[in-house]
C-alpha cells in the first residue's frame, strides 16, 4: 500500500470542496482533494451565486470566467409561477430584485450558472493553483491523533493507499461520512421533505418563444415541481417531491414516468423528452453541533443543510471555505496558533444557524404557510447574503459599541470589526480600485492622511511576529498611495483622518483605530492586535 503525505486532504470534490481547494492553493497551501466520482456533477443542481460570492471568486481569478460562461443566461432573472410552460402564468417577479442598484455595495453582480458549469472552472483554477485533485478516489476511512490525520483512499483501478495530512476537511455532502464517523450529532427541524431532480434533454424553443426563467414553480394535475432549463433551450431539470410514508420511492421514477412527468410541466405532448440522470436529495433544516473535531473541519452540506429557497446553500459553503482557508494556510506556517482554527466554528456556525432558518422561512414564505412573525423574521437575500456579522472571532471587538446584530442592511455598515470590509472606490495612478481588491491574500492595514507613521508602525508589528501586511495610505490626491477623490473611504470605514483599519484575507474588518493613537503607541497596539487575532 502506498503512502503518501500533505497538508490538508479534502473529502468532496462538489462545489465546497473544489472552493477549498482552490482557496488552499491561492493561499500556496498543498491540499489533496478525493471524490468518488468520476468527474465534476453531470447536475446542474444549484444555480444562483450571489454578488458576495462573485466576490469571493473575482479575489482568486474565476469571477470573469463565471460571468463568461453565465451570459447565456442573463435573460433568465424571473422567477415565474405557472400551470406548464406552455399554459397560465400564475405570477412572475424577478430574481434579486433591485439588483441592479448595487453598484454602491460591490462591483460584482449576480450569478447565473448552473453548478456542472461552474464546478469545471473551480477545478482548472485549483489545479492551475497547484491542487492535487483525485477524482474516482474515494475516502475509505480516516484515523486522527495529536498531530494529524491518517486516511485510506481506494482509487479507480480499486487499489488503496494511505495519506497523512496535517488536517482533513470534509466537504463531503449532507450525509458526510467524515461527520458520521466523528459522532457529531446535528440540530435543526430535520428533514423536511424528500425530492427528486430529473436532468433531462428536451427543446424548448418552441415553447418559450421569447420568455426565458430563472427558476419556474409549476402546478397542474399531473405534477407539481419547480423547472429550470438553460441557456441552450434543449436541457432542463424538474424537481419533483415523493414521500415515503404514502408508499412511494425513489423506485417509482423509471424513465418513462420521469419523461410524463417532464412533458406535464412543460406543457406539450410532442416535445420529445430524453431523461439523462435522476438525484435524490433531502429538503431538510440541520446543523451539526459541531464544525470541528480535533483536527478535521466540516463546511458546506456537511456542517448545514439549508433548504434551497433562497439560494443560500451553495454560498454558504463557499463562504466557509473563503473563511477556512487564510485560517488554515497561518496556522501550517507557524504565522498563527492552532487557536486560530478555533475561530472558524466561533465565526461559521451562527451564520449556518442564521441561514438554514433564512431558507426555512423562504419556504414558508413562497408556499404561502409564513405567519405574520415568520413573515418579519424573513430577511432580504442582500441582508442574508452581505449584511452578516460574526458575533466573536478572529477580530478585536468594539464591546463598548454594543453587541452587533447579526445581520443588518449591508447599506448601514462602517467598518466594525467583525463585518465586509465597505466597498469604496479609489484611484491608483488615476485609474479605479475597488478596496476590495486589495484583500484577498494578506492582512491589509488601511490609514488616512497620517499614513507613514501607521505604515512604520506596521513594518515594526509585522517585522516582530513574521506577518505579512500591505500597508495602503488613503489621501484626496493619492499622495504617495491611494486617492480617494470622492472622500468616502474615512467614513465608510468609521475612522479619523489620522485613525487606521486592518482587514484580514477574507476581506473582513478585524480592529479600526476609531480614535487617534500618538504615532509612539501605533506599533505596540498594532502587534497587541495581531497576537490576539492570530492566537499567538
Amino acid at each position: 500500500m502506498s503512502t503518501s503525505s500533505t497538508r490538508v486532504l479534502i473529502a468532496g470534490g462538489s462545489l465546497v470542496g473544489l472552493s477549498t481547494a482552490l482557496f488552499l492553493a491561492h493561499h500556496n497551501v498543498p491540499c489533496i482533494l478525493v471524490e468518488r466520482h468520476p468527474g465534476t456533477s453531470v447536475h446542474p443542481r444549484a444555480v444562483g451565486y450571489y454578488p458576495r460570492t462573485a466576490e469571493l471568486l473575482r479575489t482568486v481569478g474565476v469571477e470573469e470566467a463565471a460571468k463568461s460562461a453565465a451570459s447565456g443566461f442573463e435573460k433568465h432573472k424571473t422567477r415565474a409561477g405557472v400551470v406548464s410552460l406552455a399554459g397560465e402564468v400564475l405570477f412572475s417577479k424577478e430574481e434579486l430584485a433591485g439588483g441592479d442598484d448595487l453598484a454602491d455595495l460591490t462591483p460584482s453582480r449576480l450569478l447565473l450558472l448552473p453548478q456542472d458549469r461552474l464546478e469545471p472552472l473551480l477545478r482548472a483554477r485549483a489545479e492551475k493553483l497547484g491542487a492535487d485533485l483525485q477524482f474516482g478516489t474515494e475516502l475509505v476511512s480516516f484515523t486522527q491523533d495529536d498531530d494529524g490525520v491518517s486516511a485510506v483512499l481506494k482509487g479507480p483501478d480499486g487499489d488503496e493507499s494511505t495519506v497523512r495530512a496535517d488536517y482533513l476537511v470534509a466537504a463531503d455532502g449532507p450525509r458526510s461520512t467524515v461527520r458520521e464517523a466523528l459522532g457529531i450529532p446535528r440540530q435543526g427541524r430535520g428533514v423536511l421533505s424528500r425530492h427528486v431532480s430529473i436532468a433531462f434533454g428536451a427543446d424548448f424553443a418552441a415553447v418559450l418563444g421569447e420568455r426565458r426563467y430563472s427558476v419556474v414553480h409549476v402546478k397542474n394535475d399531473t405534477v407539481t415541481g419547480i423547472l429550470v432549463h438553460d441557456d441552450t433551450l434543449t436541457e432542463g431539470t424538474l424537481i419533483v417531491g415523493y414521500d415515503p410514508e404514502r408508499g412511494e420511492s425513489l423506485q417509482d421514477f423509471t424513465d418513462a414516468r420521469c419523461a410524463a412527468l417532464v412533458r406535464a410541466a412543460i406543457g406539450s405532448d410532442t416535445v420529445e423528452v430524453t431523461v439523462r440522470s435522476r438525484f435524490p436529495w433531502d429538503m431538510a433544516e440541520l446543523v451539526a453541533e459541531h464544525f470541528a473535531q480535533g483536527r478535521v473541519l466540516l463546511a458546506g452540506d456537511a456542517a448545514h443543510q439549508i433548504p434551497p429557497t433562497g439560494g443560500y446553500g451553495a454560498n454558504t459553503g463557499i463562504a466557509d471555505a473563503f473563511n477556512l482557508a487564510w485560517k488554515l494556510a497561518l496556522v501550517l506556517d507557524g504565522t498563527a496558533g492552532a487557536g486560530l482554527l478555533d475561530t472558524y466554528e466561533q465565526e461559521r456556525r451562527p451564520v449556518g444557524l442564521y441561514t438554514a432558518r433564512q431558507g426555512s422561512l423562504q419556504l414558508a414564505l413562497r408556499s404561502g404557510t409564513a405567519t405574520e412573525q415568520e413573515r418579519a423574521a424573513t430577511d432580504d437575500a442582500m441582508t442574508v447574503t452581505m449584511g452578516q456579522a460574526y458575533p466573536a472571532g478572529a477580530f478585536v471587538a468594539e464591546k463598548e459599541a454594543g453587541a452587533l446584530p447579526l445581520t443588518s442592511d449591508p447599506r448601514t455598515l462602517s467598518g466594525r470589526p467583525g463585518t465586509r470590509a465597505p466597498y469604496v472606490v479609489l484611484e491608483r495612478d488615476g485609474a479605479p480600485l475597488a478596496t476590495l481588491d486589495l484583500f484577498g491574500t494578506r492582512f491589509v492595514l488601511l490609514a488616512g492622511a497620517d499614513g507613514a507613521s501607521w505604515a512604520a508602525a506596521a513594518r515594526t508589528a509585522a517585522g516582530q511576529l513574521g506577518v505579512a501586511l500591505d500597508v495602503h495610505r488613503i489621501t484626496a490626491d493619492g499622495d504617495q498611495g491611494l486617492a480617494d477623490p470622492g472622500g468616502r473611504w474615512a467614513g465608510a470605514y468609521g475612522v479619523p483622518a489620522g485613525g487606521a483599519v486592518l482587514v484580514r484575507p477574507d476581506g473582513i474588518v478585524a480592529w479600526r483605530s476609531a480614535d487617534v493613537l500618538p504615532a509612539g503607541e501605533r506599533a505596540a497596539a498594532l502587534s497587541s492586535v495581531l497576537r490576539r487575532i492570530l492566537a499567538r
